[in-house]
């Protein structure tokens, strides 16, 4: 009897297994888009953790906690309303500049070619072949603008539901804890507290310390290339700061474009610029990173490469942004299950 209640037992759970799965591949891209917004909200909620702890000193837990994220995100609003205007002026400045930017690279190019082909080296077909595509990207660059922007605009909706559910979050913090808690068996609790209290901690950690370095690094670029000269400095500085979330990838995908912008103006801007990043960065990886993030940056450099390659296809932009703290958080409830 007991055989066979065990053999009913394991079917059925079996089936549970099997529908449950079944039931995520097919919904898996509505699973994935809230799966993006929970990791979101939570992201939000451990930037404004310090902040409301503090306010629950003096006032209820649902108003320190609204009263926090309102003042986290109006400083980023009010940070967005000084730059972005500015920047969307060089923007527009750039783009009507762009055929005559891509006249001067080609002047340049011409010129290295011939220097090459000089010494025995012929790069004909390779210079032909980049400044098509360089013509035919910058031709797309305004659908591709527009389209960007549609794609903002529709998901808006989607990106305004973060700051409540992180405002839920902040507020029943310690009753979604206790909750959590007591579904784990009697004897791993001591454990699962230990393992996310030490994943609450590197990712809170670390997210502050990202988000300083990225607002470090976008000023410095910044200043740097306002004092060089570099056409769309301030433009340049937002997309070094933004991209310096996504590490590795990031900083050398936005300094491409400020060397060639640079170049417009001779090769000396240009090599200064390219000094100038290359300073920046070298003081971001010896002096700040460390201070800053601290334990993350014990990762191995390919693994952060194939983590953020692994995040970009899964969750685009925001996926290659959000993969190393997800990972460190992983690694911080690993190490306070196993402590």
């Amino acid at each position: 009897m007991e055989g066979v209640r065990t053999a009913v037992h394991r079917r059925r759970l079996i089936l549970f297994w099997a529908a449950a799965l079944t039931a995520a591949f097919l919904l898996r891209h509505v699973l994935r888009a809230l799966g993006m917004q929970l990791l979101a909200a939570s992201l939000l909620m451990l930037l404004a953790l310090p902040l409301c702890r503090q306010l629950e000193k003096r006032l209820s837990g649902g108003f320190a906690a609204a009263l926090s994220l309102a003042l986290m995100l109006a400083a980023a609003a009010a940070l967005l309303a000084a730059a972005l205007p500015p920047a969307l002026r060089q923007l527009q400045q750039l783009t009507a500049e762009l055929p005559a930017l891509l006249d001067n690279l080609q002047t340049h190019l011409a010129r290295l070619t011939a220097l090459l082909e000089a010494r025995g080296v012929d790069l004909t077909a390779l210079r032909d072949s980049l400044l098509s595509r360089l013509t035919q990207w910058t031709g797309s660059l305004v659908s591709r603008a527009m389209g960007l922007a549609a794609s903002v605009a529709g998901n808006l909706s989607k990106v305004l539901l973060s700051p409540l559910m992180a405002f839920y979050l902040l507020r029943d913090r310690r009753r979604i804890a206790a909750a959590l808690t007591l579904l784990l068996p009697v004897r791993h609790r001591a454990r699962g507290v230990r393992a996310a209290r030490e994943m609450k901690r590197e990712t809170a950690a670390f997210l502050r310390g990202q988000l300083i370095l990225s607002l470090a690094v976008g000023g410095m670029t910044a200043l740097a290339l306002l004092l060089i000269g570099t056409p769309g400095w301030l433009l340049l500085g937002v997309l070094m700061g933004v991209l310096e979330l996504v590490p590795y990838i990031g900083p050398l995908i936005a300094g491409v474009p400020a060397v060639l912008l640079a170049l417009q103006s001779g090769w000396s801007k240009a090599i200064w610029t390219a000094l100038a990043l290359v300073v920046i960065q070298e003081t971001e990886g010896a002096v700040l990173s460390p201070r800053l993030v601290g334990g993350a940056t014990s990762l191995h450099p390919m693994l952060v490469l194939l983590l953020v390659s692994a995040g970009g296809m899964l969750g685009g932009a925001l996926g290659m942004i959000a993969v190393i703290p997800l990972v460190v958080s992983i690694r911080g409830a690993m190490r306070g299950w196993r402590e």
